[in-house]
């Protein structure tokens, strides 16, 4: 995992709470106006699924890597808390248990698409 995405996650689990939009950030909105930025290092990554509107894309070096800039699922305020509550239900709560867990942040991944199915980007 990158390290910005681990010091992100690390913080989120400490706090446990959504961020919601995080103005502040330099980069902010880097999907949509509004979007909850609590899984701005997407636990999922890389999910490999384009319903959420991700893709892979070439890069230079002549391979190809996950891109989630067209990912406006997991930055609903809707989809954020449900992943956070999924998280406490199953004594998820820290980075760790992200990289041990897989099997169950998996199955977390498609109750969550169930009940939450990703929108076309606008």
């Amino acid at each position: 995992m990158h390290p910005l995405a681990y010091d992100h996650l690390k913080r989120v689990f400490m706090d446990r709470k959504v961020i919601g939009p995080d103005d502040t950030c330099e980069y902010y909105p880097c999907h949509f106006t509004g979007q909850d930025c609590t899984w701005c290092f997407c636990p999922f990554y890389p999910c490999e699924d384009v319903q959420t509107g991700g893709e892979w894309v070439p890069i230079k070096t002549g391979g190809i890597i996950w891109g989630c800039s067209d990912c406006f699922w997991l930055h609903t305020p809707e989809v954020a808390a449900a992943l956070m509550a999924e998280f406490r239900k199953l004594g998820i709560d820290s980075v760790e248990s992200l990289e041990t867990r897989k099997e169950e942040l998996n199955a977390i991944f498609i109750r969550l698409k169930e009940r939450y199915p990703p929108k076309p980007a606008k």
